[in-house]
């Protein structure tokens, strides 16, 4: 964390779990997930750098500049270990973590999180072709289903991570999340127990690039949520919020 004072909220107590938010978001992400996390769980959201009410970075960062924030925060929080969840980018920065500290992580839950976002997928290098407002509309009908974009509650939600966008192209968070890259052999090394969860009906990352992480991680389960998109803990809150309960359960500190 450094000089940089990242801003978060915690609901529960017991077993300690980092959220990590996506690439266009911020802490509020989480706000329909958690009320349906068991009491036991102490759940902290926090503003990655850059981000929210976390503080602004004044020079370029990579990945192992978020990876030592979240560290950093588990310091100042005066945690050991503890469970690490994120989706999207925000799995992607637990990924990492785990890589570079595994004597802090106690279990991992990465959803809608692929390999590397070193380059474009085809579905974003097709979206980045189009106009700003054709792409909002593309973006979000591959994140949420026209179904749940009736829901007012839910909507509120996603209107409020879309007015505080903050990866602007050629801006030091959209540099730093093409350093996610990992090889297949830097995943072999990830030996914490890692639940992956991906949406059936997500065009952004596919499910295809969860099974590609289930091979190449010594000690992970996949589920595939059926009719979910990339918003998958968005639209899903509860049926995501209930995978999370069962796995730290299944993998909480017992000492």
């Amino acid at each position: 964390m450094g000089d940089l004072a990242l801003a978060f909220v915690e609901t529960g107590s017991g077993e300690p779990l980092l959220l990590h938010h996506g690439a266009e978001s911020h802490k509020g992400q989480h706000g329909l997930l958690t009320p349906h996390l068991s009491p036991a769980i102490r759940a902290i959201a926090y503003d990655q750098r850059d981000v929210g009410d976390s503080d602004s970075a004044f020079r370029d960062y990579t990945m192992d500049g978020l990876v030592e924030d979240c560290v950093g925060l588990m310091d100042a929080l005066g945690l050991a270990d503890a469970h690490l969840a994120g989706f999207s980018f925000g799995g992607a920065i637990a990924l990492n973590v785990a890589l570079r500290h595994p004597e802090r992580v106690r279990s991992l839950v990465v959803g809608a999180t692929p390999r590397s976002f070193a380059r474009p997928s085809p579905f974003v290098e097709r979206a980045l072709t189009l106009t700003p407002e054709e792409r909002a509309v593309v973006m979000l009908d591959a994140s949420i289903s026209p179904r749940a974009q009736r829901d007012e509650r839910l909507m509120g939600v996603v209107n409020d991570l879309l007015r505080g966008r903050v990866t602007a192209p050629g801006s030091r968070r959209a540099a730093a999340i093409t350093t996610h890259h990992l090889t297949r052999t830097q995943l072999a090394s990830i030996a914490v127990p890692t639940l992956l969860v991906y949406g059936s009906d997500d065009p952004v990352v596919p499910p295809s690039e969860g099974r590609e992480l289930r091979a190449a991680l010594p000690a992970a389960e996949l589920v595939e949520l059926e009719e979910a998109r990339h918003g998958v803990a968005l639209e899903h809150p509860a049926r995501v919020a209930g995978l999370i309960n069962d796995w730290i359960l299944r993998h909480r500190n017992t000492a």
